[in-house]
């Protein structure tokens, strides 16, 4: 009787196909060595046409690596760390890499536990989306591993990292209210512990100075990224006897924080008072009114993040690299600019 089952195609077999040697067909797959494109394109051709896919195991074994990736998020349910998430391994995947995804939480205790675990799983890098401790601690875990750290900088901590504009981002925000003519600005800072918040309050003081605004102390306050801690300085700063014009929320859980207070308190945006944030979440345009904010693609965020660890780990004396992925301002209703509320679905579904 004669077996149903087909073999499994080998790299000798696409070789064969394409009429060039195995270690031409490993190079043209691989995408490394000076190969033309007709060879490039003759070995992947008949790569295709014979169904074969590349064995992680036997390339793991020839290459002393593991192939996968940690990645580390404080709260992957959260939209920002879902696009990163995505972002990465598409990357990854594109390049042969698995990746682990870890959820620690935000607490020292649980980063640096979950950072031990991949690094003893043997994971060829990590990439670090949280870091509530700083960089020395985070060292003794890593030993030789490559990090990237995402979205928030710890100087002197792995290869590189990926950060947002920050400080421009909010910089564009008082720009835009100030030319509506807004002098008197009240500003809700994320935790000025964390690298991203440091940064947008940066951006605040700066684009304050900037257009000769002074930044009263009393209208400013330090959040969570939370709703409910923006909710909680959005009342104390509506409490103010001489309160804001005009609020600059640092992100967008606690420009909903800032919504709710003003509501509560009777005001009317942008009426009484204009609102604007960071981070264009996909409801933004739903929201009554439509909400102003700083917009970037989080999928880029986690996909430069993957190609500066995967460029770190192919080289053999790595240095360091930063990128800083782009951020521009959209206009909606809430900082008083005419909006057309017809494009609101379009703009939430596309």
């Amino acid at each position: 009787m004669h077996s149903t089952e087909t073999r499994r195609p080998l790299l000798a077999d696409v070789a064969s196909r394409a009429n060039v040697s195995i270690a031409t067909a490993s190079r043209a797959l691989n995408g490394r060595g000076e190969l033309s494109d007709k060879t490039r394109l003759a070995v992947r051709r008949a790569a295709e046409e014979l169904g074969f896919r590349p064995s992680p195991v036997a390339r793991s074994l020839r290459t002393r690596r593991s192939l996968t990736i940690g990645l580390v998020v404080p709260n992957i349910s959260h939209a920002f760390y879902a696009g990163v998430t995505e972002g990465a391994q598409a990357m990854l995947e594109e390049h042969g890499y698995r990746l682990i995804l870890v959820d620690s939480g935000e607490e020292s205790e649980r980063v640096g536990k979950a950072l031990q675990t991949l690094v003893d799983q043997e994971v060829d890098g990590l990439l670090l989306s949280t870091a509530p401790v700083g960089a020395e601690p985070l060292e003794e875990v890593l030993g030789s591993t490559p990090c990237v750290c995402v979205d928030e900088l710890l100087p002197g901590l792995g290869v590189g990292n990926v950060v947002l504009e920050n400080a421009r981002g909010v910089g564009l925000l008082v720009d835009h209210v100030a030319s509506h003519g807004h002098t008197r600005i009240g500003y809700l800072s994320g935790p000025e512990d964390r690298s991203s918040g440091k940064e947008r309050r940066r951006g605040f003081s700066d684009a304050m100075a900037a257009n000769a605004l002074a930044v009263d102390p009393e209208i400013v306050r330090s959040c969570d990224w939370t709703i409910a801690s923006g909710y909680r300085g959005a009342v104390e700063l509506l409490g103010h006897g001489e309160r804001p014009r005009a609020i600059v929320a640092a992100s967008a859980e606690i420009a909903l924080g800032a919504l709710a207070a003003a509501r509560g308190s009777g005001l009317s945006i942008p009426q009484d008072l204009a609102l604007v944030s960071f981070d264009d979440v996909y409801f933004a345009p739903l929201l009554e009114p439509p909400l102003t904010a700083i917009s970037y693609d989080t999928r880029s965020i986690g996909s430069e993040a993957a190609r500066l660890l995967l460029a770190a780990i192919d080289a053999d004396t790595p240095t360091w690299s930063e990128s800083k992925i782009e951020v521009k301002l959209v206009l909606r209703r809430s900082c008083g600019c005419e909006y057309d509320a017809t494009s609101s679905l379009g703009e939430a579904i596309a």
